[in-house]
């Protein structure tokens, strides 16, 4: 890396010996050939290092065509660096600890240790940094002290695509160790490309001598196929959420729908809200009559006894509780929480029910003006949007109800494996009977997935899923989005994720 050092630095000086000034080759005595001279940026203080180096005096030895140089300056940094390991460290802990950007760590340095460091230069011993990290992590030795004490494996892989178009970044984490062992992206998700993974997670099973009880992943193919072969006889969880997420798609696409013809028909909120803001903005522009000041003022006697309304006494303006209704409305029509046993169409709808009741016992109260107009305004928006997926919510509830039966059979509270397969099978054999094609495709789905759902038995009845793997996902997705500030993960997090995801 060549940056250019900054002008006007004083340096204190350090001169550094060979600590053994016999030959390294025949033994004999060296002299001083020259010296080596380099400055550093330590949070004491730049410094400039004065490094002696020999030669062996014996012409014919190997070393006296061979330097040798101060042993003591690796440890104040690395060649061809102008930082010290102090000053790497504490760049590398403000990325990864603090999630502070470039130009956050920059400023740091040259506020509080007067080291100025150009922006390429920062990214460039952070990503050092961060390949130094993620290769401790994979230490061999680290490795088998951390596993020394563990018996079993279980190993989960899944796979994060950022954009469409772009490598996708596989990973693989141990999960009764809590350590991702690798990650690696791949341009293809084919049997071949993914096969490779499973052979590198075999090798470090291997070197490691340690038995593995399981595997956790969605229904991929590429998975199926290739733990099969690589780990022949290993029992195979497939994650129950990505399960109930595939077979509830149908119904949650019929609750996508409604959301967005409910979000369609809501309209006229921003119009009676801006006829509430410019009556008021007309109210207080307008002059106040001569007449009405002079009934203002109290008398003399009456004016020390005059008491000021409190706050909560002043009567409050109803139009601004209108104005209250129609941000929780927005609120309702923007929030897209809820899952495949909770729908966020169908909480969507109950959100704008429990509102149009509210707004309901406002009109009920007949206190008349532009409030009552306004509440009858906001009222009729709500119901437009709820008659146009009137007979869509009759549908979802009922949809949904099976998708609980289902999840009921998957938790182990509900019983042993055997009971509780055997309950899955009902509910096959139930939505199998029904004439409605979006039920019979459910049927089909669980039964591609029973094998897997229940592999192993009650004592993997503890792998429901691989959610704590996408949470680690998440998490160098998250630091990107905090660096850089951008709602989606570009591909960067796809081509430092190797080393990005160890580090973290």
């Amino acid at each position: 890396m060549a940056h250019a050092w900054p002008v006007a630095s004083k340096f204190s000086r350090l001169e550094l010996r060979v600590l053994d000034p016999r030959c390294r080759f025949c033994g004999g005595e060296t002299r001083v050939k020259d010296y080596k001279r380099r400055r550093l940026h330590l949070l004491s203080g730049p410094l400039q290092v004065v490094s002696q180096m020999d030669l062996c005096r014996n012409t014919v030895c190997p070393g006296h065509h061979r330097l040798m140089v101060a042993e003591e300056e690796t440890l104040l940094a690395p060649p061809w660096w102008i930082i010290g390991w102090d000053v790497f460290a504490h760049m590398g802990q403000q990325r990864l600890v603090y999630h502070r950007d470039v130009p956050e760590i920059r400023e740091d340095l040259r506020e509080t240790y007067d080291i100025d460091l150009s922006e390429d230069a920062v990214e460039d011993y952070l990503g050092r940094y961060q390949a130094i990290v993620a290769a401790r992590q994979r230490d061999p030795e680290q490795l088998k002290r951390h596993y020394k004490s563990i018996t079993g494996l279980i190993l989960s892989i899944d796979g994060l695509q950022p954009e469409k178009g772009h490598e996708t970044l596989y990973t693989v984490r141990e999960l009764t160790g809590k350590r991702v062992w690798f990650a690696t992206p791949l341009l293809s998700s084919s049997e071949e490309e993914v096969e490779k993974l499973f052979v590198e997670a075999r090798a470090w099973v291997e070197m490691l001598g340690i038995p593995v009880l399981a595997w956790v992943s969605d229904k991929q193919d590429a998975f199926l196929k290739g733990i099969a072969k690589v780990f022949p006889g290993s029992s195979h969880r497939l994650c129950q959420n990505h399960f109930l997420r595939d077979l509830a798609e149908p119904i949650l696409e019929v609750d996508s729908h409604a959301k967005v013809r409910m979000r369609k028909k809501v309209r006229g909120l921003r119009a009676i809200e801006k006829d509430i803001l410019a009556s008021k903005e007309q109210k207080h522009s307008a002059p106040e009559p001569l007449h009405a000041k002079e009934a203002q003022v109290p008398e003399v006697g009456a004016r020390a006894t005059a008491k000021k309304p409190s706050k909560s006494e002043q009567p409050r303006d109803r139009n601004d509780v209108v104005l209250t209704y129609c941000s929780a409305v927005r609120g309702i029509l923007n929030r897209n929480q809820g899952g495949p046993l909770d729908p966020p169409g169908l909480r969507m709808a109950e959100g704008l029910k429990q509102v149009r009741a509210s707004v309901q016992k406002n009109i009920d109260a007949r206190q008349g003006g532009d409030a009552e107009r306004n509440f009858e305004r906001l009222a009729h928006c709500i119901d437009r949007g709820l008659a146009e997926v009137a007979e869509t919510l009759k549908v979802i509830p009922v949809r949904v109800e099976p998708l609980r039966a289902v999840e009921r059979t998957l938790d182990p509270k509900m019983g042993n494996s055997t009971g509780r397969q055997g309950a899955f099978q009902k509910l096959v054999k139930t939505l199998r009977a029904e004439p409605d094609p979006i039920a019979q495709k459910m049927a089909s789905m669980m039964e591609r997935w029973k094998p897997g759902l229940f592999a192993g038995g009650d004592a993997l009845d503890f792998l429901r899923d691989n959610l704590e793997l996408e949470r680690w996902f998440k998490l160098p997705k998250s630091h990107e989005r905090k660096i850089h500030g951008r709602k989606h993960v570009g591909t960067r997090v796809v081509h430092e994720g190797p080393s990005l995801t160890l580090a973290l």
